[in-house]
């Protein structure tokens, strides 16, 4: 069974928790495997929470949408926004620290998102940001 479904935010910390709800719905009516629905979650949080704290500073009518798609074994999400530009493909790796107290901040939720997922594309349409996250289980 595939199941697809769409939830639209505001950028706000509040929408967080909204977002998390969804997901859980969602997840359990798909019969997505529990490791792979986890990954994804964990990717699209970090890339909300980065929307939120980054993404709108001139943006006049901030908006998020999260288009989903799911299967036992493939979950995939798209998420369309119309912030600033960024594409987390470009952003450089980051040096493993030797030990958390000589870790520098930021950059770690890009880092996660490369190692959750299997795949990452990124287009820029106009002032349009679309990034399509999937995650299979599967090493890349």
């Amino acid at each position: 069974m595939t199941l697809s479904n769409r939830i639209a935010l505001k950028p706000m910390a509040s929408e967080v928790a909204r977002l998390n709800d969804w997901l859980d719905d969602v997840f359990a009516r798909s019969g997505t495997n529990a490791h792979i629905a986890a990954d994804l979650k964990l990717c699209i949080n970090e890339v909300v929470a980065n929307l939120i704290s980054y993404a709108f500073d001139s943006t006049t009518d901030p908006a998020i949408t999260i288009d989903i798609e799911l299967e036992p074994a493939l979950a995939r999400a798209v998420v369309v926004d119309n912030g600033g530009y960024f594409d987390l493909r470009q952003w450089p790796a980051l040096e493993r620290p030797k030990d958390l107290m000589s870790a520098k901040p930021g950059g770690y939720g890009i880092a996660l998102i490369r190692e959750r997922a299997n795949r990452i594309d990124y287009a820029r349409v106009g002032a349009i940001n679309r990034l399509e996250i999937e995650c299979s289980g599967i090493s890349p």
